[in-house]
């Protein structure tokens, strides 16, 4: 007897039944979204419902993530809180509830960008088109992958940067104007620590502003125009970083 293909709609249907479906739901929504906020900030008409849409995107992907790590026997453990996923779920849920802060949402959309493809590549193309030219698929999906392959590591480069200088920077900014919480610098500035010893993109990032920041305010390679009282502060701000970071360190150690 020859067994008979599963049609489209039974590929469907067992494809809607897994969370992994709904991960990827959560993050085709932040890309579409994000890239429409980010058209209305252009126009100088920043449209807040979909920065929120985003983050709600967002939200679910990586709630699906730390609900299959819950949700199966014998791993759950307080280690869940060290994990990225963890983190990243508990800062978009911040971001979601704060007001629209721009730069915050380019992390996000590169990291759904790359889950996106990624996502159509192993499941997506396959169900839809199973049966197909192989060639022409295999291509495609080749294509998919040696595309995302080529660019991963400097989106990631990327997206770490713009969490240590541009997100810690535009807060750093908006507490001095007034115009940001502090609460916010300092549950970023915990989140970035965690970073720190999780990503060597997050390492390598922190590293290099440290750098440019000495050569820029601290002698001998201080800028002249600078005054000296901006370097005071800014070394003290740096030694209370370094003591923070060590002191929690040997606390989980």
């Amino acid at each position: 007897m020859t067994s008979t293909a599963p049609s489209l709609q039974d590929r469907l249907a067992v494809l809607i039944k897994h969370p992994q479906f709904y991960w990827w739901c959560g993050h085709v929504c932040v890309v579409c979204n994000a890239m429409l906020y980010f058209m209305s900030v252009m126009s100088l008409n920043a449209n807040a419902t979909y920065y929120k849409r985003a983050y709600l995107g967002a939200l679910i992907s990586y709630a699906v993530v730390v609900w299959n790590s819950v949700r199966a026997p014998k791993r759950w453990s307080m280690d869940i809180f060290r994990n990225e996923n963890t983190q990243y779920l508990a800062l978009a849920f911040y971001w979601y509830a704060y007001h629209p802060i721009t730069v915050t949402l380019i992390p996000f959309s590169i990291f759904s960008i790359f889950h996106t493809f990624a996502y159509i590549r192993s499941t997506i193309i396959p169900v839809f088109f199973p049966a197909t030219n192989r060639s022409t698929i295999n291509k495609t999906c080749q294509a998919i992958k040696q595309l995302t392959d080529e660019y991963h590591e400097g989106a990631m480069q990327l997206a770490a940067y713009i969490e240590v200088v541009g997100i810690m920077g535009r807060l750093i900014v908006g507490v001095a104007l007034f115009q940001t919480s502090i609460l916010a610098l300092i549950i970023f500035g915990h989140f970035l620590r965690l970073r720190y010893f999780l990503s060597p993109y997050t390492r390598e990032a922190m590293h290099a502003a440290a750098t440019h920041l000495d050569e820029w305010l601290l002698p001998p390679t201080a800028d002249a125009r600078i005054p000296s009282f901006i370097s005071k502060i800014y070394c003290n701000i740096k030694g209370v970083i370094v003591r923070y970071g060590s002191v929690t360190t040997e606390h989980e150690e």
